[in-house]
């Protein structure tokens, strides 16, 4: 998934003659704390709500403050690479831009959540499994041999290094919603699984269904 597949369709630019009251009344329609600025299709840089509210009195538009002439990515950038410039400079909106510096739109930190979940397969019913391991044994296609011989799917994964030990911690998502033979299959190759989540459409409706009949006995 690239920058151009994640702009808002929504969040407009400012232009540098804009009124301040205007990115203020924006930035609280739109729930953000940050807007792009432009000059037709140039991009200037990415205004804040603090430095709008740190600045004088009299400065009533939006060329008289300060902005942030970075604060961009590439059009062709992939997802992992917008999370990474959004999180270590702390904004809430990145904008999206050309070859050519030319602003193409937005990406808002919100939306970025929301494609991440369809990235990651989080609203897709299935089980989590949580592998730790040293970086030495770490093979995902040696892990998915494994899953998949368990006719189950790998939906996606994530890997995180431990700072204080080193170790790997691998997070699978996978297509079964009963995992326990999965678990044991890992297990039994010396994969250490340090925790694992099963979810199940059928035990959510039969709760739901379960709730309903105690409402109405209590009725």
């Amino acid at each position: 998934m690239l920058a151009r597949e994640l702009i808002s369709k929504v969040v407009p630019p400012l232009k540098p003659n804009d009124e301040v009251a205007r990115a203020l009344a924006w930035m609280d329609e739109f729930k953000v704390s940050h807007l792009p600025v432009v000059d037709g299709r140039n991009f200037i840089g990415i205004i804040s709500e603090d430095n709008i509210l740190d600045g004088e009195k009299d400065d009533t538009v939006i060329a008289s403050k300060e902005v942030m002439s970075h604060a961009s990515v590439l059009e062709s950038q992939h997802i992992y690479y917008v999370i990474r410039k959004l999180t270590s400079t702390d904004l809430s909106v990145v904008a999206v831009v050309d070859s050519e510096d030319k602003y193409l739109g937005c990406i808002t930190l919100s939306d970025l959540v929301v494609k991440f979940e369809e990235l990651a397969a989080i609203n897709q019913l299935g089980g989590i499994i949580v592998v730790n391991m040293n970086k030495a044994d770490y093979s995902l296609a040696q892990v998915a041999h494994v899953i998949e011989s368990n006719n189950a799917k790998i939906l996606s994964s994530y890997v995180f290094e431990r700072p204080e030990t080193g170790m790997l911690e691998l997070t699978l998502k996978v297509n079964r919603e009963e995992i326990s033979s999965i678990v044991q299959s890992l297990e039994r190759y010396d994969y250490q699984v340090i925790a694992y989540f099963q979810e199940s459409a059928h035990l959510e409706d039969l709760k739901g269904r379960y709730d309903e009949l105690m409402r109405f006995i209590n009725i």
